[in-house]
């Protein structure tokens, strides 16, 4: 299994869109119960979300 560069891309885009928006967390697109692929992107997808916008 491995990520596409356009997977790591809209992950990391929707990522940051959506933590400069102060969107919650839960608006996460990508299933972390799902198989392996969806699991990598969630993980990428919160690492960047807790990067520009880290807990209180």
């Amino acid at each position: 299994m491995s990520l596409t560069d356009l997977d790591r891309r809209a992950a990391i885009t929707t990522a940051r869109w959506a933590a400069q928006r102060s969107r919650p967390v839960t608006e996460c697109p990508y299933d972390a119960a799902g198989d392996a692929r969806s699991r990598a992107l969630a993980v990428l997808w919160l690492r960047i979300y807790r990067r520009y916008r880290p807990p209180a």
